[in-house]
């Protein structure tokens, strides 16, 4: 061989494995060095290779950071809650995303992913947790674990993971429109309790549908009258935004039309965690649009299991995603399967 032929081989070798490292020196070294703000980097891999690495960092409260999210497998769906409103959407492979934020208070935060990416899709999650840099070694906690919610049903010794199915159901889907006509009706003659917003989060539309009946309404018209008594008063917008958590968040195992077939749902039963006491079927999530099992549960059972998750199942805690208020938004949302929005 040539000298000349040795030398074009030596810069071939290193155009093909020097440029490429001075890119990633760059962008993973030198770039971060560089910057105004504090670059984290972020892998956001399958679960099976590793999910999120790192999978937790700390930040400090009143420190903008960046955070640069770079996919190498398989498409992710890229979020941080609770509470802060940030969705970067789908990263697909070999793509980065990043977000500068700021955290004004200590607490703990989570991202985590949105998109279904594995049938462990559910250990998609990682901890940020937000110090007080004038004490860096104090406890950082997250949001109060005493949920008044959560309080109040271990008070009156409710069992969430009990069946709770309906002792009747409509014939057909009742409608929120309809109801309203019924209620106005009603007036004054409303049974005690049905009117108040906080009586109807602790008991059942099967509850209240029993005792429209005992004032006289046919079965058709109870249940019309519990459509709009659980949705009338719903903003439009608020179920729009609902709708868009529970499509990134649960569609992919309780289905988009709330029928528990999600493609997640044949991967839960695979791994032996589909199972969930509140539905009278073996080996799926719970089914929202069947009446049966969801016309049986108060609106504080279903904001309990969202926020605490399924005990003995593959439904994951969303209390370290979602705000409670945001959980309560999911909940009005849950209805919609089982009852007619005009």
């Amino acid at each position: 061989m040539e000298k000349s032929e040795r030398i074009a081989i030596v810069v071939l070798i290193l155009i093909l494995v020097g440029l490429p490292a001075a890119i990633l020196g760059y962008q993973f070294v030198l770039r971060p060095r560089l910057a105004d703000v504090r670059t984290i980097d972020i892998l956001a891999a399958a679960p099976e290779t590793g999910g999120f690495q790192p999978d937790s960092i700390r930040v400090a409260a009143g420190e903008t950071v960046r955070l640069r999210f770079s996919v190498p497998d398989v498409a992710h769906g890229i979020a941080i809650g609770p509470g802060l409103n940030l969705d970067l959407g789908q990263v697909d492979p070999g793509e980065v995303r990043e977000v500068e934020v700021t955290f004004d208070q200590p607490g703990r935060y989570v991202y985590y992913c949105n998109t279904w990416c594995s049938p462990s899709h559910w250990r998609m999650r990682g901890v940020i947790e937000v110090y007080d840099p004038a004490d860096p070694d104090a406890l950082v906690i997250g949001e109060s674990s005493l949920d008044p919610v959560l309080e109040s049903l271990a008070a009156r010794e409710v069992d969430i993971d009990a069946p709770h199915e309906a002792q009747a159901v409509p014939a057909r889907r009742p409608s929120v429109g309809q109801g309203a006509e019924v209620v106005a009706r009603l007036g004054d003659g409303l049974p005690d309790g049905l009117a108040d917003a906080a009586w109807r989060r602790a008991h059942s539309p099967a509850e209240a549908w029993a005792s429209l009946v005992e004032v006289g309404l046919s079965e058709a018209e109870a249940w019309d009258a519990v459509a709009h008594l659980w949705l009338g008063g719903v903003d439009a917008a608020r179920l729009q935004d609902a709708a868009t958590l529970y499509a990134k968040n649960c569609a992919a195992c309780h289905g988009e039309n709330g029928d528990g077939q999600g493609p997640g749902a044949d991967a839960l039963e695979a791994q032996g965690m589909g199972q969930h006491d509140d539905i009278d079927m073996v080996g799926g999530p719970a089914a929202f649009a069947e009446p049966y099992t969801m016309l049986g549960g108060a609106g504080d059972v279903y904001y309990a299991k969202l926020r605490r998750g399924g005990m003995g199942t593959g439904m994951p805690s969303f209390g370290v995603i979602f705000t409670p208020e945001e959980t309560w938004m999911l909940v009005d949302y849950l209805w919609t399967f089982v009852f007619e929005v005009e």
